[in-house]
């Protein structure tokens, strides 16, 4: 008998990684099924995207439009150059959400080494581990958000690459020093974090919060003169060759100059219609005429409220910017490219003078979207119907100057024409009773986990008598926090949290972040009982 146990202890940690990968396994292979057991063909429901691989297959050169980057409409135009086939897109998108799994537990289970002596054990760690990770492969808006043909549908994978890579970087610089690993990791997280940005300019912020610890220790690391040389020198040599070739492209392009400034402009329409309206009573008239101005005025103020009409949670952007006859459009024919340019710039600088409260109330009101009782970015739907997003692709794909590259040959005609079929066949997806069970906990229980965690991080990196292992776990909590903050705050600034997919783009750094927190709320709780117990028996 004593040489079973003898025998049954030995086999554990292989009994438990056996079991391990058997439930990661399962794991992925419901993941796969839920994604690849639906249509393939992808949503082109803003057909910009497509615009620059479909004028280059076509003949034409890759043309940068509106506004755009060029690296997704680029990955794109390969896609259908080498496969020739659109339903190519949502494949490699699936298979990056899949992979985008695995780095969570590959990073997850780096992040056990943090513990120097951890009171959880490895088992139950890992087991954490799992559930954040089924959350994510199972959850159905992943899924879906990886069949649109827009970058949004590839962030969650560099969300999630960035993050194992900071995972990596922090064990080689403080756990397990490795300089060669230290300069290898960082200088991928400097060029994944700027491809984030990139592909989606509301990551910025979070690539700063992301790069800036990072180029801080490699400076102050003792040594290393090679190692820093080439940090700087590869990071700098790529962000300057992808932002040059960015720049070579987008130079005929005339979204680049307009798309900020309407944007800022709409979105704050509201605000700069209460200051022009207050310039005109008190006969401040700075750019324009009096009487062009007060027609304006008036103008913005009727759109406003149409908007309000139309769209109940708020002025629609879309709805003063997009359509020949939006109130922009208008006003851009008027004045004319250079004098409407000066006109937008004027009035929201001016606004953001005149009214910083207003401003500063409306970025809070939009943290508040995210940072709400509810968070927004994760799934709690039970049914997601395909057949409304594949009704806009047909829609914007029909448009005449989309329609007329897809019919010069056959994979754009059967894209066309698959696309129009599965607006009829009502595919849902949907999402398992458990799973958006989990989704709904997660959301409800994002900003208390949140405002829990924030103080004691603090207390935990800032005290002195703490020692280094134990600040590193806390300044982690911090960092992945910040990530979707960044995010949250640029959106906040410059356009509204309202917008879905703003939220739903979070969801795996969100998810992450939380159960990191949790972890790690959980060893701080252990540690504390612990010590609880050990006092008490003494004073026994």
């Amino acid at each position: 008998m004593a040489g079973i146990e003898r025998f049954v202890k030995r086999r554990q940690p292989a009994f438990g990684k056996l079991i391990y990968f058997s439930v990661a396994a399962v794991l992925f292979l419901l993941a796969a099924w839920n994604r690849f057991s639906l249509p393939q063909d992808p949503f082109a429901v803003y057909d910009t995207y497509l615009w620059p691989a479909l004028m280059k297959l076509s003949g034409g050169t890759f043309a940068h439009t509106q506004g755009l980057n060029f690296l997704y409409p680029g990955v794109v135009y390969l896609i259908l150059r080498i496969c020739a086939d659109f339903r190519a897109i949502s494949v490699i998108q699936h298979i990056l959400g899949l992979i985008a799994g695995g780095l969570f537990l590959a990073s997850w289970s780096r992040l056990a080494d943090f513990f120097q002596k951890p009171r959880l054990n490895r088992i139950a760690h890992e087991a954490i581990g799992l559930w954040g990770a089924a959350i994510y492969l199972v959850s159905s808006a992943p899924a879906m958000f990886e069949m649109n043909i827009r970058a949004d549908s590839v962030c969650m994978f560099f969300e999630m690459l960035v993050f194992w890579l900071v995972v990596q970087f922090f064990y080689y610089r403080v756990i397990s020093p490795d300089a060669a690993k230290v300069f290898i990791y960082g200088t991928a997280i400097a060029v994944n974090v700027f491809l984030l940005a990139s592909l989606k300019p509301s990551f910025t912020l979070m690539a700063l919060f992301v790069i800036a610890p990072v180029i801080w220790l490699i400076v102050n690391a003792q040594g290393h003169f090679l190692g820093k040389a080439a940090f700087f020198l590869i990071g700098v040599c790529i962000i300057i060759t992808l932002t040059l070739t960015e720049h070579f492209l987008r130079r005929n392009d005339e979204a680049v100059k307009t798309f900020l400034p309407e944007t800022l402009f709409a979105i704050h329409a509201e605000i700069i219609q209460e200051q022009m309206a207050a310039d005109l009573k008190n006969g401040e008239t700075a750019i324009s005429s009096r009487e062009w101005l007060r027609h304006a005025c008036d103008d913005l103020e009727i759109e406003i409220q149409r908007s309000h009409t139309l769209y109940p949670k708020g002025v629609s952007a879309n709805y003063l910017m997009v359509g020949t006859n939006s109130l922009l459009k208008r006003w851009r024919g008027e004045l004319g490219d250079e004098r409407f340019l000066r006109f937008l710039r004027y009035w929201y600088w001016h606004s953001v003078a005149s009214r910083p409260l207003s401003f500063a109330g409306k970025i809070a009101s939009q943290l508040g979207v995210f940072y709400s009782r509810e968070c927004p970015a994760f799934s709690i739907h039970k049914k997601l119907p395909l057949a409304r997003s594949y009704a806009a692709s047909f829609s914007a794909l029909s448009r005449p100057p989309t329609l007329q590259l897809l019919a010069k040959g056959p994979p754009g005609s059967a894209f066309l024409e698959r696309t129009q079929k599965l607006r009829f066949i009502g595919v849902v997806i949907h999402q398992n009773k458990q799973v958006q069970a989990w989704n709904i906990w997660c959301a409800r229980s994002f900003l208390a986990i949140l405002l829990v965690s924030l103080p004691l991080v603090g207390w935990f990196v800032l005290k002195r008598s703490n020692s280094e292992e134990s600040k590193w776990p806390a300044f982690l909590v911090l960092l992945l926090y910040s990530t979707s903050f960044g995010n949250v705050l640029g959106i906040s600034v410059v356009h509204s949290m309202v917008v879905n997919r703003y939220s739903t783009v979070l969801f795996l750094s969100a998810l992450f972040a939380q159960f990191w927190a949790i972890r790690w709320l959980t060893e701080v709780s252990l540690g504390i009982f612990a010590n609880q117990v050990v006092m008490g028996s003494r004073i026994t």
